[in-house]
């Protein structure tokens, strides 16, 4: 953009004095300067840069992003600039976004002005690479660049710390893919050296120990580091079960039943059995599944199958594990191996109907319900999967409805039918009655996702008809997000709503959360800066009106909207001055359209500013490009009529442009 590159000394006295507010801590105070300087003035790319970190200490993350992004585009090659936006990436959680940034920081060099030391600047880069390696589930590659960094900063106790956690990440990981012996020797190095990196006690860290070598054989290390884990939690049930059963493999039956009578004590109903280790290992895998803990069961089910071979009840068990982690073609596959031994037991059909229906395996659940109707199974389950089953896979949705009727009628309110039957409505084109039912599916289950996206078509779709439904709309948006705050088309279809019904306050505030994923989304962008124009927030959306128009410097309507928010924070002389740059501009590439629009934009400006004679210069000039125009004449005729004076002669001219347009 020609008309915006010159940095005066003024600019730079303002840079300073943000710089200065920074380092006092006053950010507020150093955003208020820095949207002036960047605003009214020809900002130095610096001002993006502090401007991105003054939002960062407020975490004010989202624009933060988008200052970074703009500075980015004027610094490409900017170290500080990766590196203080990967952080933020780190601070709301997306280490996946942040790793190509610090990976960028680390090819680049800091600039004199970001405070780094050259190699300051490579280790503190590599530390927070490291962690969001490891926050993104890469511990292999975050092991290694946080060697790189202790190497390179020894004295840091923070790096030394975040390499510690990596290793045992990397540790727990290899135990996972059953490399316990090098997952074994990373979290000894750990459990050895936490003390130097201030780290306490972890039980994490002594239960993955104690798996590990158990699984090497070593029980008398694994009862120790239970026997430590315990000590860190309290009264634990599941490490209460791990310790009997290695007291179990060490041949101390009286010790293992000592553990179960204090499990026992604790509240758990468990019956009087001649325990042995097979039985002690099934209920810990119980215990587990109990808990929730669903990898911890399932990696207990895989050890059990390869060391002590096939059990129809592990298999079973594993399913379970493996449905809640949503596995379930992996889940359908044991459960299978669990029939082929015992086809009758009748626990293992209804598990495999469980999983063929979460899983969408309509062929695989028609099966296993003939084969527990076979058995004699339980007649509600197999009815009710039965109406699921042939809802789903039928496409005649008011056949559906009926169904889904009479079997909600019979067999009461189950959010699954519910939801079939909202679903059946839905696609016959039945709205209200859609709606109705997916309200009432949430009511029963607020965890149950569909049923809240099908109230929002159902009502979307009666909106557009024409019913009166934007408040409740409204509410439905806000009620959907508070529970799933990353559905982005969900944000972004309720930043639009509140645009159409003119709620510009509360459509700034969702399309601010959508700037942490689309920091440079021109077309976000620009709503943004609407929305704020509307509510009276003009230096917010002249900051962002600017950055877009550097990129499309021919793009008139945004000048139109960036000086026009100049003139609102009382910076008129500057929209006057980038105007006839931008017109001079035009007139040379024989813009005639462009430049006549700019020239109308100087005169309604001059006009404002009371120099009467130099607006009608300008417009009077808009004429002339373009003698079918009439707006020039328009104008000349508003601003004659309120100075008092006849503006017959202009309103003529108007009218005969207009009939010529025409």
């Amino acid at each position: 953009m020609p008309w915006l590159s010159k940095t005066e000394a003024p600019a730079l006295k303002k840079f300073k004095a943000a710089a200065e507010a920074g380092k006092k801590g006053n950010y507020r105070l150093a955003v208020k300067i820095l949207r002036e300087l960047i605003s009214e003035t020809d900002a130095p790319p610096e001002a993006w840069l502090l401007l991105g970190r003054s939002f960062h200490s407020l975490k004010d993350y989202s624009r933060a992003l988008a200052a970074f992004n703009d500075y980015l585009k004027q610094r490409p090659h900017s170290g500080e600039a990766y590196f203080f936006a990967g952080r933020t990436y780190l601070s709301v959680g997306m280490p996946y976004k942040a790793v190509p940034l610090l990976r960028k920081a680390l090819t680049c060099k800091p600039g004199q002005s970001s405070g780094f030391q050259a190699a300051d600047f490579k280790s503190k880069t590599k530390a927070l690479l490291g962690i969001a390696y490891l926050k993104s589930r890469h511990s292999r590659a975050a092991v290694d660049i946080l060697q790189e960094a202790v190497e390179e900063a020894p004295s840091d106790r923070r790096i030394y710390r975040a390499y510690l956690n990596s290793l045992m990440v990397r540790g727990i990981r290899l135990c996972g893919i059953n490399e316990y012996d090098a997952g074994l020797e990373m979290l000894r190095f750990v459990l050895d050296n936490r003390d130097e990196a201030g780290m306490g006690e972890s039980p994490l860290l002594r239960l993955q120990m104690g798996r590990a070598a158990r699984e090497t054989g070593r029980l008398q290390e694994a009862l120790e580091h239970y026997t430590a884990a315990l000590k860190i939690t309290g009264e634990d049930r599941r490490i209460r079960w791990s310790r009997a059963s290695i007291f179990m493999a060490l041949g101390k039956s009286r010790e293992a039943v000592n553990e179960i009578a204090k499990i026992r004590s604790g509240g758990a109903e468990l019956p009087e059995l001649p325990w042995n280790s097979e039985l002690v290992d099934l209920f810990m895998i119980r215990s587990f599944l109990d808990a929730g803990e669903w990898r911890q069961a399932a990696g207990l089910c895989r050890e059990w199958l390869k060391t002590r071979g096939d059990k129809p009840i592990i298999h079973a068990l594993f399913a379970e594990a493996l449905r809640n982690l949503g596995n379930f073609e992996i889940a359908h596959n044991h459960l299978q191996r669990a029939l082929e031994k015992e086809p009758e037991e009748k626990d293992f059909w209804y598990a495999d109907i469980m999983v063929c229906w979460e899983g969408k395996d309509y062929k695989s659940l028609k099966k296993a319900l003939r084969a527990a109707s076979a058995l004699g199974g339980d007649v509600d389950l197999i009815r009710r999967f039965s109406i699921l089953c042939r809802a789903r896979t039928s496409k005649d949705s008011f056949a559906n409805i009926t169904l889904l009727q009479n079997a909600i009628r019979s067999m009461g309110p189950e959010p699954e039918l519910m939801y079939a039957l909202g679903e059946a409505y839905l696609k016959a084109g039945l709205l209200e009655e859609a709606m109705s039912w997916f309200k009432k599916t949430a009511s029963l289950n607020k965890n149950h996702e569909s049923s809240w996206l099908g109230q929002i078509s159902a009502m979307e779709a009666l909106l557009a008809e024409g019913d009166p439904l934007a408040e409740k709309l409204k509410v439905l948006y806000k009620a959907y997000l508070e529970i799933w705050p990353s559905n982005l088309a969900i944000r972004r279809d309720r930043a639009m709503f509140l645009i159409k019904t003119l709620e510009y306050t509360e459509a700034s505030s969702e399309l601010e959360k959508l700037l942490v994923w689309e920091p440079s989304n021109p077309s976000l962008r620009r709503v943004l800066a609407y929305a704020y124009r509307k509510v009276g927030r003009y230096r917010e959306a002249a900051v962002f009106l600017k950055s877009l128009l550097k990129e499309s410097p021919r793009d008139t309507g945004l000048l139109m909207e960036y000086t026009g928010c100049l003139e609102r924070i009382g910076a008129p002389h500057y929209a006057i001055e980038l105007l006839e740059k931008a017109r001079e501009l035009f007139k040379a590439a024989a813009g005639k359209r462009e430049a006549a629009d700019i020239s109308i934009a100087l005169g309604i400006l001059n006009f404002r500013q009371k120099n009467i004679e130099k607006a009608f210069d300008k417009l009077r000039e808009a004429a002339d490009i373009d003698p079918k125009d009439p707006r020039p004449y328009e104008w000349m005729a508003a601003i004659a009529r309120q100075n008092g004076e006849n503006d017959s002669h202009y309103t003529e001219e108007a009218k005969k442009r207009k009939k010529t347009k025409n």
